[in-house]
């Protein structure tokens, strides 16, 4: 018994064959369109988010583990900014006459003695600062010269001292009377200082 085979014919003058072979090609068109205009720049931008994503996602890890780090690196600089104030006022940038004038007078009083002689010497240029002079002249008594010496070294600013010389005041032992005018005057008497003292005395600034 012998089979017969069928051949299907694609006939394209039929209608309705014609009308499936043109909604397959609108069909595939507009697949292509939507695929291009509308999913490939959609599935792009996924894809750019999600590298972004990863991305702030690395940074963010690498902030937080760097937050300690920063934490420390502030204490640090504030550390550093209260030793660079503690340096200016040591060693500021100019030689701040009226301050040293006022600690001076300060301890003066607080010593009682008296300076006969404060006087302001050529500075000294060195290659990174500068020497500020003064020639200082003052008597009082031995301890009240040492309690003075004792206070200046407290000063925030750094002095040294040189040349220093300690003698005794010829005067000392002839008090001084002093009196008001009149029969009613009040008379005060004022002890002479046991010893006249001299230095040379240098402070330090910056060289700008």
């Amino acid at each position: 018994m012998s089979g017969k085979k069928h051949k299907s014919k694609l006939n394209l003058k039929d209608p309705g064959v014609r009308n499936i072979l043109m909604s397959v090609l609108v069909a595939g068109l507009l697949g292509y369109v939507w695929y291009e205009q509308a999913f490939a720049p959609a599935n792009e931008n996924i894809i750019r988010l999600n590298e972004d994503k990863k991305k702030a996602q690395e940074e963010l890890l690498k902030i937080n583990a760097l937050k300690p780090q920063i934490q420390r690196l502030r204490q640090e600089a504030a550390a550093l900014e209260a030793e660079l104030d503690s340096l200016k006022n040591m060693f500021p940038d100019g030689k701040e006459l009226p301050r040293l004038i006022r600690e001076m007078t300060t301890v003066n009083r607080r010593s009682s003695v008296t300076v006969t002689r404060f006087m302001p010497k050529p500075d000294v240029v060195r290659e990174y600062y500068v020497e500020n002079k003064y020639d200082v002249a003052m008597n009082g008594d031995f301890h009240n010269i040492g309690a003075l010496f004792s206070y200046m070294a407290n000063f925030q600013l750094i002095i040294n001292l040189s040349n220093m010389l300690i003698t005794a005041n010829p005067s000392y032992g002839s008090d001084i009377r002093r009196g008001g005018s009149g029969s009613g005057g009040a008379m005060s008497v004022e002890r002479q200082p046991s010893v006249n003292v001299t230095f040379e005395m240098t402070t330090f600034s910056s060289k700008k």
